[in-house]
């Protein structure tokens, strides 16, 4: 029969072929009630309240539980692909949340294609494509084991997207302290962040903090330390007053260096700290 032949078609699409029986009992009492406009939509009704469908669509439900408008099952697929394309440009290895109910959390979320693609590319290919040390900084920053950090960046049921993205920056910015033997802490990494330092500007920053840690010691009397918080901020220009105090403490020990005062530090590490641009 070409109605229950075109059924089962339609029906393959959403792996749901096999409730063609459902439809049997339909096609009986009126053959040409699938036809029509408003054809497939009796056939969803038909099956609605199996648990084959109801599994097949999770993220309907999900939907209306958060409050999201409703969308239809051609919908639905189309997100599916959408999302599948996603993953599949971005190189993520198969069986990353590509499965059914991965995507039935996506879409139970509201979360559109753009936002995975940006959770991908920000977050979670920032950690693993990039500096090996942001994974450990992530770890160390903010407890995350290896089985937590993929969910952290691209799972939007347990952070947002801009929570996410600026931890993995964050981490990237301790890393980049981290090369040059300095460590941050989650504030002072996501402070950089949102102070719109770069990874290049964190780079070069930290380099030459690294470069010019006798500066920052007591070397005379009544001298006391610069704070690691300090070298940061004057560093990257984050705070007027502790770049005040560097430049006052490098042209100090210049101006002994010319004396011949008998510091034993480099030149450099007397006047090379100059603040980084962003």
């Amino acid at each position: 029969m070409a109605a229950r032949d075109d059924a089962i078609d339609f029906l393959k699409q959403f792996g749901l072929d096999s409730l063609i029986g459902i439809l049997d009992v339909e096609l009986k009492k009126d053959p040409t009630i699938f036809d029509g406009q408003f054809g497939q939509d009796r056939m969803f009704r038909s099956i609605k309240d199996t648990v084959l469908y109801k599994t097949r669509f999770a993220g309907m439900a999900l939907r209306e539980k958060n409050g999201y408008k409703p969308i239809s099952e051609q919908d639905y697929l189309a997100i599916e692909k959408e999302f599948d394309q996603k993953l599949r440009a971005n190189g993520m290895p198969k069986g990353f949340y590509d499965k059914q109910e991965d995507f039935a959390m996506f879409i139970g979320n509201d979360v559109r294609a753009d936002e995975l693609d940006a959770r991908i590319q920000q977050g979670y290919k920032a950690v693993y494509d990039t500096e090996p040390g942001v994974k450990d900084e992530l770890k160390r920053l903010y407890g995350l084991e290896d089985k937590d950090i993929a969910a952290f960046l691209i799972d939007p049921t347990r952070f947002k997207q801009s929570d996410a993205i600026k931890k993995a920056d964050a981490a990237r910015r301790a890393n980049a302290a981290r090369e040059q033997g300095l460590q941050l802490t989650a504030a002072q990494s996501e402070e950089l962040v949102n102070r719109g330092i770069s990874q290049t500007t964190a780079q070069k920053g930290f380099a030459q903090l690294a470069e010019t840690q006798e500066l920052f010691n007591p070397m005379t009397q009544g001298e006391t330390a610069i704070t690691q918080e300090e070298q940061i901020a004057g560093v990257f220009g984050t705070n007027a007053a502790a770049a005040q105090r560097i430049a006052q403490r490098q042209a100090k020990r210049k101006a002994a260096f010319a004396e011949g005062g008998g510091l034993t530090e480099s030149q450099q590490g007397i006047t090379g700290l100059r603040t980084v641009g962003q």
